[in-house]
């Protein structure tokens, strides 16, 4: 029971201090954030903090890792039908919680989100392409090269309506994506497929 509550009092820290995190990158640039505003905001004492994070640059990692657990768990939640990238549920997700992903095109914060973003969704495509559509034959173009592409394209065509204010819907977006980026990738898994169907990737 002691262990329980320890976790307990652990996790609602570590909620506090991204909370924070997320609120003052929201105001300022990530350079411009100390310890102590962390502190201050999240309501915890010096001690608490270390007892957690080595510095602000681990919380910037966990805020990072918090990110790609949503993505994470769009893309467990994705059915038979939606294929490997289920573009139309993640774009409805940003939408969603754009002020949590605007945040995270600014500066510093920029790189190593996205970054971690894009290494993340190559290693789920790989995967995703790897059973069901290379199972007896071999694509033209490798599947680490093919997953590369396609989670450039696909984070890059993210950024870029993030940025514009999401001057289109998720589901304009989502059959902009398939139009520009699936039919190369039907081609090389299947050889002939030049277009993909309408129920998409």
């Amino acid at each position: 029971m002691r262990q329980e509550k320890q976790d307990r009092r652990s996790q609602r820290t570590r909620r506090l201090v991204i909370s924070a995190m997320m609120e003052l990158m929201a105001e300022k640039s990530y350079d411009a954030i100390t310890v102590q505003d962390l502190l201050d905001r999240a309501n915890i004492g010096r001690s608490t903090f270390y007892s957690h994070y080595f510095d602000k640059q681990d919380v910037l990692a966990s805020v990072a890792e918090q990110m790609l657990e949503l993505l994470s768990q769009q893309f467990s939640r994705r059915g038979a039908g939606q294929g490997i990238i289920p573009s139309l549920e993640l774009f409805q997700h940003v939408l969603q919680n754009q002020q949590h992903f605007r945040v995270m095109l600014r500066g510093r914060v920029r790189e190593v989100v996205w970054d971690a973003a894009q290494t993340s969704l190559c290693r789920t495509i790989e995967q995703a392409l790897a059973a069901p559509f290379t199972k007896n034959r071999s694509p033209s173009v490798p599947l680490p090269v093919l997953s590369e592409y396609l989670a450039g394209a696909f984070l890059n065509l993210l950024k870029w309506w993030i940025e514009t204010e999401m001057p289109y819907s998720p589901a304009q977006m989502n059959d902009m994506f398939q139009q520009l980026a699936l039919p190369g990738v039907w081609a090389t898994l299947e050889g002939k497929r030049a277009a993909p169907q309408r129920d998409g990737f």
